[in-house]
């Protein structure tokens, strides 16, 4: 009955058949090299496996695609283990196809009968750089993003097809929404089906030449072997083929487990550098372990501003540094290509390169041909090695890349940085995580600050201080206002009453208040109250405590009849004994001051910066009653409502913010990972 019931099943359905066929399966024996297969097929399905994960949390759109790639890096469990191995068994999948088609080459095992099998692996190679190109872009990052725009605005230097195939593949004229779906598809189903069914095609040609070639190598044993023992032919013919599932299966298990291990270093490899030398190769500190690990997260891309520090992936490097070629001349370096001959690197040159790999099997029928295909395949391979080092030498030690080296580093920020935003925890909002960065004090601040404010305000560490990590110098070419760095400091703030610091460059120096009547009373009359009042100088601190408190403020503390919310009739006194409302508004005032200063009440606190910026001539600040060639300076009105501003509401508010140090930062060793504190720098 069982041999029946197979016979049947073997009738319907030939799986019998088939068990037989996998049981008894044998293949081609010879050097190491015969395992490159098996570990080119684990890498491109270690690629399907963790491919289909990521593609059931993607987002393919301009407004979700960087944000669902932070939810799998930091929100889904695993996430950051299953991007990095797809990422890096990519890589490596290049690298074997390289190795693999070197090693036929070098081998002479591309020649007839395996024309094909070199012709398939060919094409498996370019289609795992078409796949690292299109995933590229597909993390949305700005490198990507940049670096993958100006590849495909090639395509517009072919004649007559190039701008088509642009709009094609980027969906209009601009990347844009249209352009993630597409490459998408061209990523998954075009190279990723493509390349599984070409790489079925090249098993399928392996083996069928490994057969012929067995059979081949049996006929020619047998005429040699005529006169000899046909047991002794056949133990000779049995040597070309040997079981699988053998030492050989046991033999693919360890390549196997070699790619994992390799892919896996890769996926841990900044732990594993910080570890041994921890002066070159730094971890996030301050954000998730999941930051540090995979693939590295870069800034969200914005379509509005390109990023000329973007390079393109390790693959095409080789390819980049040639078409940026320069030599040296009278007139210093002048570029090999210039921007309208660069289609002769990218398409002639790469163009006659693929035709000659094509043309290796022909040319390798002549014994000279094959010695011929051996040097060029090795010059290229040592120019490809060379061009990559080349590019990333000039660019991280050349002098004159310093300029990149710093976009570099300020891209590195901005990632950093909106890691840190999407990890508060209002978390991500509909408009996406651009949106974060371009109202973040931290980014936007210093590049407030350089276009209106270093103009005439000077932005560097007093006189004795150290700069703080936070706050990079800001050039300011002709100084001749105050010094803001870091100014609700209790140090910043005790400088106006300091009779030396008032006039130096840090305060009025450079300003028509050096010889104003503030700098006279902190020259004479306010020592003159210390003399008589405040010998020991403890109600000047006390007075400096509590306008360092009011700068601590979102706004002026609240007056009502019984007193000065927060503020004891001590305090309010400090402002009567050092005749403060003589010129400025202060708290429980009875009187108008005799001259107009900036009030005193919520001094530097936010509401009061802001007010200063928006409009430094109202009656609160420097008003009409000085006049603007007494009082105000040069300091113009930013904001003095929506349809006259020269900055918006909420510009005014994030420069505020930055120089105040109140920005959200996230810190690792909080009780909630989700939950941090707002610090001051």
């Amino acid at each position: 009955m069982q041999e029946l019931f197979i016979q049947w099943l073997d009738e319907r359905t030939g799986i019998p058949t088939l068990y037989g066929k996998i049981r008894n399966w044998k293949v081609p024996a010879g050097c190491c090299c015969r395992f490159l297969p098996a570990m080119i097929i684990f890498s491109f399905l270690l690629q399907a496996v963790t491919g289909v994960f990521l593609w059931v949390y993607y987002s393919p759109s301009a407004l979700s695609a960087w944000e669902s790639l932070f939810f799998m890096q930091f929100i889904l469990p695993g996430g950051w283990m299953i991007r990095g191995i797809h990422h890096f068994s990519a890589q490596l999948l290049t690298v074997l196809l390289g190795l693999y088609l070197l090693g036929l080459v070098f081998s002479g095992k591309y020649r007839s009968p395996k024309e094909f099998v070199f012709w398939s692996a060919f094409i498996l190679f370019l289609f795992s750089l078409a796949s690292s190109l299109t995933g590229d872009l597909l993390s949305w990052t700005l490198s990507g993003f940049s670096a993958t725009l100006v590849r495909v605005r090639f395509l517009q230097m072919i004649p007559f097809i190039g701008e088509p195939l642009f709009r094609i593949v980027c969906g209009g004229t601009e990347f844009g929404t249209l352009t993630i779906p597409r490459f998408l598809v061209l990523h998954i189903l075009v190279f990723g089906g493509g390349f599984f069914a070409i790489m079925i095609l090249w098993r399928f040609f392996d083996h069928r030449a490994a057969t012929f070639a067995g059979q081949c190598n049996t006929l020619h044993k047998i005429r040699q072997d005529v006169q000899s023992d046909v047991k002794t032919s056949k133990n000779k013919c049995n040597g070309y083929w040997v079981p699988f599932w053998s030492s050989e299966v046991l033999k693919c298990s360890l390549a196997w487990l070699f790619v994992m291990a390799v892919v896996l270093i890769l996926v841990y490899r900044q732990p594993i550098l910080h570890a041994i030398r921890p002066d070159l190769f730094s971890v996030h500190e301050n954000l998730p372990r999941a930051a540090s690990l995979g693939v590295h997260l870069g800034a969200p891309a914005d379509p509005a501003s390109f990023h000329d520090a973007a390079r393109p992936e390790w693959s095409f490097r080789a390819l980049y540094h040639f078409c940026n070629l320069k030599v040296k001349d009278e007139n210093g370096e002048t570029d090999v290509f210039p921007g309208e001959q660069k289609y002769i690197p990218i398409f002639i040159v790469t163009g006659c390169l693929m035709f000659y790999v094509v043309l290796i099997p022909i040319i390798g029928r002549l014994k000279i041909g094959h010695y011929f295909n051996v040097i060029m395949v090795l010059f290229l391979f040592l120019s490809v090695c060379y061009l990559t080092y080349a590019s990333y030498h000039h660019d991280y030690f050349d002098p004159s890349m310093e300029s990149f080296r710093q976009d570099a580093a300020k891209a590195e920020q901005i990632a950093e940085r909106a890691m840190e935003l999407c990890l508060a925890p209002d978390g991500i909002p509909p408009t996406g995580s651009l949106t974060l960065l371009q109202r973040d004090p931290m980014l936007q601040g210093p590049v407030l600050y350089a276009q209106h404010c270093a103009v005439c305000h000077p932005f560097k560490p007093l006189d004795g201080e150290q700069e703080h990590s936070d706050f990079k110098p800001i050039p300011c070419e002709t100084p001749k206002a105050p010094n803001l760095y870091q100014p609700i400091r209790k140090k910043w703030i005790e400088g106006f009453f300091d009779a030396k610091r008032i006039r130096s460059d840090d305060y009025f120096g450079k300003t028509k208040f050096s010889s104003g009547s503030m700098v006279d009373y902190v020259r004479g009359e306010l020592k003159d109250i210390s003399q008589d009042e405040d010998e020991d100088g403890k109600l000047l601190d006390q007075l400096i405590d509590v306008l360092y408190s009011d700068a601590q403020r979102e706004r002026m503390r609240v007056e009502t009849p019984n007193g000065v919310e927060g503020l004891t009739n001590e305090q309010l006194e400090l402002f009567v004994t050092f005749n403060c409302g003589q010129c400025h508004k202060i708290y429980a005032q009875t009187e108008k001051p005799i001259i107009q200063g900036p009030e005193m009440r919520g001094y530097m606190s936010r509401n009061w910066m802001i007010g200063m910026i928006a409009d430094p001539v109202s009656t609160r600040f420097y008003g009409p009653a000085i006049g603007k060639d007494k009082g105000n300076d040069e300091m113009p009105s930013f904001y003095l409502s929506p349809e006259e501003s020269v900055l918006s509401l909420q510009e005014i508010e994030t420069l505020v913010d930055w120089l105040r140090g109140k920005w959200y930062r996230f810190r690792v060793n909080s009780p909630n990972a989700a939950a941090t504190t707002e610090q001051q720098p």
